[in-house]
């Protein structure tokens, strides 16, 4: 009897999962320690402040069966938030096509204005057997790097992302995607990303495009960032 229960259950979990076309997820962020910069004389009391501003941020990511668009929802700022943004590149914008290999970043920095950049980077992710629950969702665990370029050199640090395979849209946090699921929760470096609230659709909404900032490449920005002290 529990057997065809659980057989009845996964059948209609999956036709009702089959009918989104589209939704939102609340994610908020967590900045942790990093050895580097915590014990840092000059940012170490910097950082400490962001990791206290961190917990007033949250963000959204909109997405339906052809893009989504991932950024910082409004709020009351103060110094604290600031320096958490900073240290996470919390301003910024992340517009993602699924049906291609297109990706959009809107860079708002009072350090170096307001850029969009057109890339088309895509991680390469690692699959692992470990799951978890984030709130009711099974989530499965994936791995990759990322490259930090700024005034000190190039720099590789370590990604985790927690997906959801029954949540079928392959999109995340901060423009990250490819995998076989939503991702729920994602961290890069000293910063996560925690699904805070899932809102699922049967419509399919509209979701635009950044268009704010002088359009450049990666390459061209890269070249802008080397010369302004970074983190």
């Amino acid at each position: 009897m529990k057997k065809v229960l659980l057989i009845v259950l996964l059948f209609f979990t999956t036709i009702f999962y089959s009918q989104i076309n589209s939704g939102e997820v609340t994610y908020g962020l967590t900045i942790g320690y990093d050895e580097k910069i915590s014990e840092d004389e000059r940012f170490g009391p910097i950082f400490e402040k962001a990791q206290m501003g961190a917990k007033k941020i949250s963000f959204t990511l909109f997405f339906n069966n052809d893009v989504s668009l991932f950024k910082v929802n409004e709020m009351i700022t103060d110094k604290n938030v600031v320096f958490a943004k900073a240290f996470t590149g919390g301003n910024n914008a992340y517009f993602t096509e699924m049906k291609t290999d297109k990706k959009m970043k809107e860079i708002n920095s009072s350090g170096y204005g307001k850029f969009i950049i057109n890339y088309t980077k895509r991680s390469q992710w690692v699959l692992l057997n470990e799951t978890k629950y984030i709130d009711s969702y099974l989530c499965y665990k994936a791995t990759t790097e990322t490259t930090i370029v700024n005034s000190k050199g190039t720099f590789k640090f370590p990604v985790t992302a927690w997906y959801c395979p029954s949540i079928p849209f392959n999109y995340g946090p901060y423009g990250y995607d490819g995998l076989p699921g939503l991702i729920l929760e994602l961290n890069e470096r000293y910063a996560t990303y925690g699904a805070l609230k899932v809102n699922l659709s049967k419509e399919n909404s509209t979701i635009e495009k950044p268009n704010k900032g002088k359009i450049v490449t990666q390459e061209e920005f890269n070249e802008i960032i080397k010369t302004i002290p970074n983190f």
